[in-house]
Protein backbone atom coordinates (compact mmCIF):
# COMPACT_ATOMS: atom_id res chain seq x y z
CA UNK A 1 0.00 0.00 0.00
CA UNK A 2 2.81 2.47 0.87
CA UNK A 3 4.33 1.61 -2.13
CA UNK A 4 1.46 2.36 -4.23
CA UNK A 5 0.78 5.70 -2.32
CA UNK A 6 3.97 6.83 -2.99
CA UNK A 7 4.05 6.19 -6.78
CA UNK A 8 0.78 8.35 -7.10
CA UNK A 9 2.20 10.99 -4.52
CA UNK A 10 5.29 11.20 -7.34
CA UNK A 11 3.12 11.16 -10.41
CA UNK A 12 1.36 13.99 -9.18
CA UNK A 13 4.60 15.43 -8.64
CA UNK A 14 5.26 15.00 -12.33
CA UNK A 15 2.13 16.49 -12.96
CA UNK A 16 2.46 19.31 -11.34
CA UNK A 17 5.92 19.97 -12.66
CA UNK A 18 5.05 19.27 -15.93
CA UNK A 19 1.87 21.24 -16.03
CA UNK A 20 3.86 24.28 -14.16
CA UNK A 21 6.75 24.22 -16.58
CA UNK A 22 4.47 24.04 -19.60
CA UNK A 23 2.20 27.21 -18.02
CA UNK A 24 5.03 29.02 -17.40
CA UNK A 25 6.91 28.64 -20.93
CA UNK A 26 3.96 29.60 -22.11
CA UNK A 27 3.70 32.66 -20.08
CA UNK A 28 7.43 33.46 -21.17
CA UNK A 29 6.49 33.23 -24.83
CA UNK A 30 3.51 35.24 -24.54
CA UNK A 31 5.67 38.11 -22.77
CA UNK A 32 8.21 37.79 -25.59
CA UNK A 33 5.72 38.72 -27.81
CA UNK A 34 3.42 40.93 -26.25
CA UNK A 35 6.87 43.23 -25.02
CA UNK A 36 7.39 44.30 -28.43
CA UNK A 37 3.66 44.82 -29.31
CA UNK A 38 3.66 46.88 -26.01
CA UNK A 39 6.53 49.19 -26.85
CA UNK A 40 5.88 50.38 -30.54
CA UNK A 41 2.50 49.89 -30.49
CA UNK A 42 0.64 50.21 -27.21
CA UNK A 43 2.58 52.70 -25.33
CA UNK A 44 2.46 55.28 -28.37
CA UNK A 45 -1.30 54.78 -29.00
CA UNK A 46 -2.14 55.29 -25.00
CA UNK A 47 0.50 58.84 -25.14
CA UNK A 48 -1.22 60.14 -28.45
CA UNK A 49 -4.73 59.36 -26.42
CA UNK A 50 -3.91 61.27 -23.61
CA UNK A 51 -2.39 63.72 -25.71
CA UNK A 52 -4.91 64.19 -28.26
CA UNK A 53 -7.70 64.11 -24.87
CA UNK A 54 -5.95 66.66 -23.13
CA UNK A 55 -5.25 69.04 -26.32
CA UNK A 56 -9.66 68.39 -26.80
CA UNK A 57 -9.98 69.20 -23.20
CA UNK A 58 -8.17 72.32 -23.08
CA UNK A 59 -10.31 73.40 -26.13
CA UNK A 60 -13.32 72.53 -24.87
CA UNK A 61 -13.22 73.32 -21.15
CA UNK A 62 -15.72 75.33 -19.79
CA UNK A 63 -14.81 79.03 -18.32
CA UNK A 64 -16.58 81.31 -16.40
CA UNK A 65 -17.81 83.40 -19.70
CA UNK A 66 -20.94 82.83 -21.80
CA UNK A 67 -18.70 81.62 -25.07
CA UNK A 68 -17.26 79.32 -23.21
CA UNK A 69 -20.43 77.31 -22.75
CA UNK A 70 -20.53 76.41 -26.57
CA UNK A 71 -17.08 74.86 -26.73
CA UNK A 72 -18.30 72.62 -29.86
CA UNK A 73 -17.15 74.64 -32.15
CA UNK A 74 -13.64 74.72 -30.40
CA UNK A 75 -13.53 71.53 -30.27
CA UNK A 76 -14.08 70.22 -33.77
CA UNK A 77 -11.51 73.24 -34.69
CA UNK A 78 -8.65 71.64 -32.93
CA UNK A 79 -9.72 67.82 -33.63
CA UNK A 80 -9.96 69.05 -37.52
CA UNK A 81 -6.40 70.42 -36.57
CA UNK A 82 -4.73 67.29 -35.30
CA UNK A 83 -6.57 64.79 -38.22
CA UNK A 84 -4.68 67.35 -40.77
CA UNK A 85 -1.28 67.07 -39.37
CA UNK A 86 -1.62 63.97 -38.89
CA UNK A 87 -2.42 63.20 -42.20
CA UNK A 88 0.35 65.50 -43.82
CA UNK A 89 2.92 64.26 -42.02
CA UNK A 90 2.39 60.15 -41.87
CA UNK A 91 -0.05 59.96 -44.67
CA UNK A 92 1.17 62.19 -47.54
CA UNK A 93 2.74 59.90 -50.68
CA UNK A 94 2.09 56.58 -49.17
CA UNK A 95 3.46 54.54 -51.79
CA UNK A 96 7.20 53.06 -51.03
CA UNK A 97 9.87 53.12 -53.23
CA UNK A 98 10.40 49.81 -54.12
CA UNK A 99 14.15 48.04 -54.68
CA UNK A 100 14.81 46.69 -57.87
CA UNK A 101 17.90 43.62 -58.09
CA UNK A 102 20.52 43.78 -60.93
CA UNK A 103 18.18 42.59 -63.67
CA UNK A 104 15.60 45.45 -62.90
CA UNK A 105 13.14 42.85 -61.23
CA UNK A 106 11.26 43.81 -57.78
CA UNK A 107 12.64 42.40 -55.04
CA UNK A 108 10.65 42.41 -51.62
CA UNK A 109 12.70 44.99 -49.94
CA UNK A 110 11.40 48.78 -50.08
CA UNK A 111 12.62 52.36 -49.41
CA UNK A 112 11.89 53.55 -45.85
CA UNK A 113 10.90 57.02 -45.14
CA UNK A 114 12.31 57.43 -41.66
CA UNK A 115 15.55 54.89 -41.97
CA UNK A 116 17.06 55.54 -38.27
CA UNK A 117 13.62 54.98 -36.93
CA UNK A 118 13.21 51.39 -38.92
CA UNK A 119 16.79 50.28 -37.84
CA UNK A 120 16.37 51.07 -34.08
CA UNK A 121 13.02 49.10 -34.26
CA UNK A 122 15.01 46.25 -36.14
CA UNK A 123 17.82 46.30 -34.19
CA UNK A 124 15.96 46.29 -30.78
CA UNK A 125 14.37 42.97 -32.31
CA UNK A 126 17.50 41.21 -33.36
CA UNK A 127 18.77 42.31 -28.80
CA UNK A 128 15.17 40.79 -28.27
CA UNK A 129 14.63 37.42 -29.84
CA UNK A 130 18.46 36.49 -30.71
CA UNK A 131 19.03 35.06 -26.74
CA UNK A 132 15.19 34.09 -26.91
CA UNK A 133 14.88 30.36 -24.96
CA UNK A 134 12.44 29.30 -28.07
CA UNK A 135 13.49 28.47 -31.39
CA UNK A 136 10.88 29.97 -33.02
CA UNK A 137 11.44 33.46 -31.24
CA UNK A 138 15.06 33.27 -31.75
CA UNK A 139 13.69 33.03 -35.77
CA UNK A 140 12.24 36.62 -35.11
CA UNK A 141 15.40 38.01 -34.77
CA UNK A 142 16.27 37.10 -38.49
CA UNK A 143 12.81 38.41 -39.93
CA UNK A 144 12.77 41.92 -41.30
CA UNK A 145 9.76 44.13 -39.92
CA UNK A 146 9.07 47.63 -41.35
CA UNK A 147 8.26 49.59 -38.47
CA UNK A 148 7.79 53.28 -40.48
CA UNK A 149 6.59 56.52 -41.30
CA UNK A 150 3.19 54.67 -42.25
CA UNK A 151 3.41 52.23 -39.34
CA UNK A 152 3.34 55.44 -37.17
CA UNK A 153 1.14 56.80 -38.42
CA UNK A 154 -1.83 54.00 -37.82
CA UNK A 155 -0.68 54.32 -34.51
CA UNK A 156 -1.38 58.44 -34.67
CA UNK A 157 -4.85 57.67 -36.60
CA UNK A 158 -6.34 55.11 -33.81
CA UNK A 159 -5.73 57.32 -31.35
CA UNK A 160 -7.03 60.20 -32.91
CA UNK A 161 -10.07 58.09 -33.57
CA UNK A 162 -10.61 55.80 -30.17
CA UNK A 163 -8.25 56.82 -27.77
CA UNK A 164 -8.41 60.66 -27.57
CA UNK A 165 -12.13 60.66 -27.52
CA UNK A 166 -12.19 58.13 -24.90
CA UNK A 167 -9.63 60.46 -23.12
CA UNK A 168 -11.42 63.45 -23.60
CA UNK A 169 -14.47 62.05 -22.23
CA UNK A 170 -13.57 60.70 -19.05
CA UNK A 171 -11.62 64.32 -18.38
CA UNK A 172 -15.02 65.98 -19.20
CA UNK A 173 -17.41 63.64 -17.14
CA UNK A 174 -18.29 66.31 -14.53
CA UNK A 175 -18.47 69.46 -17.20
CA UNK A 176 -22.24 69.21 -16.96
CA UNK A 177 -22.00 70.17 -13.34
CA UNK A 178 -19.66 72.71 -13.97
CA UNK A 179 -21.94 74.31 -16.69
CA UNK A 180 -24.96 74.01 -14.08
CA UNK A 181 -22.80 76.02 -11.52
CA UNK A 182 -21.47 78.48 -14.49
CA UNK A 183 -25.23 78.74 -15.58
CA UNK A 184 -26.55 79.23 -12.01
CA UNK A 185 -24.39 82.01 -11.66
CA UNK A 186 -24.73 83.71 -14.54
CA UNK A 187 -28.63 83.63 -13.83
CA UNK A 188 -27.78 85.03 -10.79
CA UNK A 189 -25.52 87.98 -11.97
CA UNK A 190 -27.58 89.49 -14.03
CA UNK A 191 -31.26 88.93 -12.08
CA UNK A 192 -29.17 90.24 -8.88
CA UNK A 193 -30.67 93.91 -9.80
CA UNK A 194 -34.55 92.50 -10.76
CA UNK A 195 -34.43 90.64 -7.53
CA UNK A 196 -33.03 93.45 -5.64
CA UNK A 197 -36.01 95.60 -7.20
CA UNK A 198 -38.22 92.99 -6.61
CA UNK A 199 -37.60 92.50 -2.98
CA UNK A 200 -37.44 96.26 -2.41
CA UNK A 201 -41.38 96.39 -3.58
CA UNK A 202 -41.77 93.62 -1.64
CA UNK A 203 -40.52 95.16 1.66
CA UNK A 204 -42.67 98.43 0.54
CA UNK A 205 -46.07 96.12 -0.14
CA UNK A 206 -45.85 94.44 3.14
CA UNK A 207 -44.93 97.95 5.09
CA UNK A 208 -48.17 99.59 3.45
CA UNK A 209 -50.44 96.39 4.26
CA UNK A 210 -48.72 96.43 7.82
CA UNK A 211 -49.79 99.89 8.17
CA UNK A 212 -53.33 99.97 7.07
CA UNK A 213 -53.71 96.53 9.22
CA UNK A 214 -52.89 98.89 12.14
CA UNK A 215 -55.21 101.37 10.49
CA UNK A 216 -57.76 99.05 10.40
CA UNK A 217 -57.69 97.26 13.73
CA UNK A 218 -57.44 100.78 15.14
CA UNK A 219 -60.52 101.48 13.90
CA UNK A 220 -62.59 98.92 14.52
CA UNK A 221 -61.10 98.94 18.05
CA UNK A 222 -62.85 102.28 18.48
CA UNK A 223 -66.07 101.05 17.01
CA UNK A 224 -66.11 98.34 19.21
CA UNK A 225 -65.76 100.74 22.03
CA UNK A 226 -68.80 102.99 20.77
CA UNK A 227 -70.46 99.93 20.67
CA UNK A 228 -69.96 99.35 23.84
CA UNK A 229 -70.97 102.71 24.73
CA UNK A 230 -74.36 102.48 22.70
CA UNK A 231 -75.30 99.32 24.21
CA UNK A 232 -74.14 100.62 27.89
CA UNK A 233 -76.47 104.07 26.95
CA UNK A 234 -79.31 102.08 26.16
CA UNK A 235 -79.35 100.32 29.08
CA UNK A 236 -79.23 102.78 31.09
CA UNK A 237 -81.69 104.40 29.26
CA UNK A 238 -84.54 101.32 29.32
CA UNK A 239 -83.79 101.93 33.22
CA UNK A 240 -84.52 104.96 33.68
CA UNK A 241 -87.64 104.19 31.31
CA UNK A 242 -88.69 102.00 33.52
CA UNK A 243 -88.42 103.38 36.89
CA UNK A 244 -89.98 106.70 36.12
CA UNK A 245 -92.96 108.00 37.80
CA UNK A 246 -94.36 110.37 35.48
CA UNK A 247 -94.20 107.60 32.49
CA UNK A 248 -97.39 106.22 31.81
CA UNK A 249 -96.83 102.62 31.77
CA UNK A 250 -98.15 100.84 28.65
CA UNK A 251 -100.63 98.88 30.99
CA UNK A 252 -101.84 101.75 32.86
CA UNK A 253 -102.57 103.67 29.48
CA UNK A 254 -105.01 101.51 28.48
CA UNK A 255 -108.71 102.43 30.03
CA UNK A 256 -111.49 100.22 30.75
CA UNK A 257 -114.94 100.39 28.82
CA UNK A 258 -117.56 101.47 31.46
CA UNK A 259 -121.57 100.47 30.73
CA UNK A 260 -124.04 102.80 29.40
CA UNK A 261 -124.78 104.60 32.56
CA UNK A 262 -121.35 104.93 32.99
CA UNK A 263 -120.77 107.32 30.21
CA UNK A 264 -121.38 110.95 29.75
CA UNK A 265 -123.85 111.57 27.17
CA UNK A 266 -122.90 115.01 26.54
Amino acid sequence: MSSKSGNEHFENLVLFLVVGGLGLAGILYGAYLFIPFLLFYLAPFVVVSVVVGIVLRMAGAPGDGVGSLSSSKAVVTAYAVMLCLVGLVFFQNLDRAKVLDAKGKLTNQVVVDWPELNNWHHAWRVRMYTDAPFESLRAKAKMGVVYDRLEVGWIFLVGMFLGGPLVYWFLARHDEETVNAIVDGLVNERTKSKRDQLKTKEDNLNQIINQSKEKLEAEILSLRRKQAEIISENQSLKAKLEFAPDIPRPSESVKKDGGVLDQDIF
